[in-house]
């Protein structure tokens, strides 16, 4: 029971992390808080056995380093896409451990174009994590995916406004 408590804890402060950088202005900003918000994320997948979340969070804490390191952001991106097909192959549990992989290729994406595209790759990306914490039993994965997404929402609506 305390170990379950533990490892959702993890999870709980990286989605609060996660939560706080889509409220950054600048998008280094995001990405900094988001590499510190994929470490707890990356222990919460561990401890429940999700191998597919934590070697994608590996790839994704690499990708978001060097993008707030170079200014070449599609080119990681691109960069960053055989090594997607690789950690799949290897962490492959069925099509729903496929769901980390497609949600962090959405989101990378979005992170080498813009801000707001950012958001909506966000959007989409969250979807599909609420599935995969669903079918890995990330309890806290589930209600901040949920909360994350309406954050999201109201980021996308509020600078649509401007």
């Amino acid at each position: 029971m305390i170990g379950t408590i533990i490892v959702q804890l993890f999870g709980l402060i990286g989605f609060i992390l996660l939560l706080l950088s889509y409220w950054k202005e600048e998008i280094n900003g995001v990405l900094v808080i988001q590499l510190f918000s994929g470490l707890f994320y990356m222990v919460h997948y561990y401890f429940l056995g999700a191998y597919s979340a934590l070697l994608v969070l590996i790839l994704e804490i690499i990708r978001d380093f060097l993008y707030y390191k170079m200014d070449l952001d599609k080119y990681i991106f691109f960069c960053t896409i055989p090594f997607y097909a690789i950690f799949s192959f290897f962490s492959f549990d069925g099509l729903l451990s496929l769901l980390p992989t497609i949600a962090s290729i959405i989101d990378g994406f979005g992170l080498s174009i813009r801000k707001d595209t950012a958001v909506v790759g966000a959007m989409i990306a969250e979807l599909l994590w609420v599935v995969y914490d669903f079918y890995c039993g990330s309890y806290i994965g589930i209600l901040a995916g949920l909360l994350l997404l309406t954050s999201e929402i109201l980021v996308f609506t509020n600078e649509r406004k401007l």
